[in-house]
Formats: structure tokens, sequence, C-alpha cells
């Protein structure tokens, strides 16, 4: 009996020493007073991609979705380079920009914008390069600034500048003017915005006049002429932080004033001109006794306007500076006597 009690007690010694072996490792490794980690079930951040094989696009700054494969790093074959052309573009026109991505695969490419002045840089549009990395677009010429280039996976672009010419467009002009009547000049300069406007009178008693373009763009002034002739006017904007300025092309003006005339023909037909050949009924042209010959000679009588070539010297009669020809008379609608407008 005894050695059996002994026994049993020795079995529940050892069976109690092999029980605390068994978790001794555990025990020994957790730090004292830290709870020890269950080793069953292991866990795990990886998850796994949804139907399809692709994973969900990140959302960047800009709202435009990445996708895996751009986030995936891709060799660099180079920097991202940008061209512009043209670099200085009429208001409007189109402005192509084309370049490389740097990157040896097909990538976003995404234009931004910064006005002349301005601190903030605009989104202008994204485009798709190819496999070389190649990109082209084609963006509208609308105010001076600078373009640059950005690339996921790359640095961004050097910055490009962009010049933009206004546009100015004159309304009709009334070309020919009586003295003491006055013209009406104006039109739009785009983009629209206040900016000082200039016209130009060159011909007899030159002149510079000056007015400014309103919010809208739009400008308006009259002008008179001082003493009759032929005149060109020429209408210019001046350059503001939006765009560079623009000139108009040159207007024909002609100031008139009015004189006696008389016409001439029956009776002398066949008969010699002092500036050469014969008078006839159908010769066209006017006498003066001063104007050198063949000079240009503007009339307007009624609605009815001629330009037409001194061909002859007279009239000798007081009070009158020109005498018609037959055809001349007809084309203006004019009497024997009376009053016409002109240049000269």
């Amino acid at each position: 009996m005894k050695f059996f009690n002994w026994t049993t007690r020795s079995g529940a010694t050892m069976l109690c020493a092999v029980s605390v072996l068994s978790f001794a490792p555990a025990a020994i490794a957790a730090p004292a007073g830290q709870p020890v980690a269950a080793t069953d079930q292991p866990e795990t951040t990886e998850t796994s991609p949804p139907a399809g094989g692709e994973s969900d696009p990140v959302l960047t700054p800009d709202s435009t979705p990445v996708t895996q494969a751009e986030r995936t790093p891709a060799k660099r074959t180079g920097p991202v380079k940008v061209r512009i052309s043209p670099r200085t573009a009429r208001y409007g026109s189109k402005v192509t920009v084309r370049g490389r991505s740097g990157l040896a695969r097909r990538t976003r490419v995404r234009l931004f914008f910064q006005r002349s002045g301005g601190s903030r840089w605009q989104r202008l549009k994204t485009v798709r390069a190819d496999r070389k990395g190649r990109y082209r677009t084609r963006i509208r010429a609308a105010k001076n600034g600078r373009i640059r280039v950005e690339v996921v996976g790359n640095r961004d672009s050097a910055v490009k500048s962009l010049a933009v010419r206004s546009r100015l467009k004159v309304g009709p002009v009334r070309r020919l003017v009586n003295l003491g009547d006055k013209v009406r000049i104006g039109g739009t300069v785009l983009p629209r915005g206040a900016r000082k406007v200039t016209v130009r009178v060159s011909g007899a008693g030159q002149r510079i006049l000056r007015t400014r373009a309103n919010a809208r763009g739009k400008f308006r002034l009259k002008w008179s002429p001082r003493q009759s002739g032929n005149f060109r006017i020429s209408v210019s904007a001046a350059s503001n932080r939006v765009a560079r300025g623009d000139r108009s092309r040159r207007i024909r003006l002609v100031g008139l004033r009015p004189t006696h005339a008389s016409y001439y023909g029956p009776g002398l037909y066949g008969g010699a001109l002092a500036c050469g050949g014969s008078l006839s009924p159908s010769t066209r042209g006017v006498a003066h006794k001063t104007l050198p010959c063949g000079s240009k000679v503007t009339l307007r009588y009624g609605n009815r306007t001629v330009t037409t070539r001194v061909v002859d010297r007279g009239p000798y009669v007081a009070g009158r500076e020109f005498d018609l020809t037959a055809a001349t008379r007809n084309d203006l609608g004019f009497g024997d006597i009376g009053t016409v407008w002109t240049n000269r």
C-alpha cells in the first residue's frame, strides 16, 4: 500500500511537470504584465482584388482616377517634355501641345495652366500618352499665361509661356464724308476688358484720337475731316495682362468739299484734249485748270459717286472749278451747272 501511494503521488507530480513545461515557452516569451497573443488564427492585412483582376481606382486631388498600372513603378526613359506651337497665337485660335511623358508605357498626362500675373494652377485637360510616351492635344488660346505637364510616376515638365494676341474688330465705317459731317468709328476688342484704344488718321491734317474700350471690350468715337482729301485710318488696342495688343487694317476715307461745276461736249467732239487724245461722247474725265494731267478726282452728286481723271484744261468761266465730260455727267446724273462734292 505504501508503495502504491508513493507511485501515485510520483505520477501526479510528473504529469504536472509535463503540463508546465508544455506552456512554458509562451509564458517565457511574453513580457511580464503583457497578455499573450493568440496563435491559433493569425491576422492578415491583405485583401483579395475584386472580380476582373484589377484593384479599385484611387482618386487623386484633381478627381482623376489612377489605375493600378499607373501606380506600378515604370521604367523612366527621360524627363517629361512639352512643346507649344505656336508660342504666340491669336485669340480664339488653336494651339498644339505635344511632347513625351518620359515613361515606357501608356499613361495619363495632365495639362495645367497659370494665367499671367496669377498664382493658381488650373487643370486644362487630361490626355493619354501612347506606348512610347508620346502625347498630342490642342487647346484654345484665351489669355496670356504658362503651361506645364504633370505625369504620375515622373517629374513635372518645364514651364512654357503662351502669349495671346488680341482680336480687334472694327465695324463698318462710312467711306465718304462731307466737310462738317462726322463719321463714327467703333468696334470690339477680344478678349473683353477695359483697355486703351488709339485711332491714327493719316493724310491731310494728321491726327491721333484716343479712347477706351469698356469692360465688354466695345469702343466708339466720332471724327470729322478738317479739309478735303484722302485719309487712312488705323485702329490699335493696347496690351494688358490678359492679352497682347492688336491693330486693324487700314481704312480708306475720303473727305469731300463743295465746288461749282459745269459740263461740256456737244460741238467740241473730235477736238484735241490738253492731256492727249480727242474728245468723244464716251470720254470719261474732267477738265481742271491746275491739277496735273492724270490726277484722280472723286466726285459726288446726290447719292452717286464717280472717281475719274483730269483729261483737259478748263473751265475758264469765273466761279467754276470743273468741267465734266458727257460720260462723266451721265454717270453722276448731273445737269448743266451745279454743285458737286470733290476731294480735290
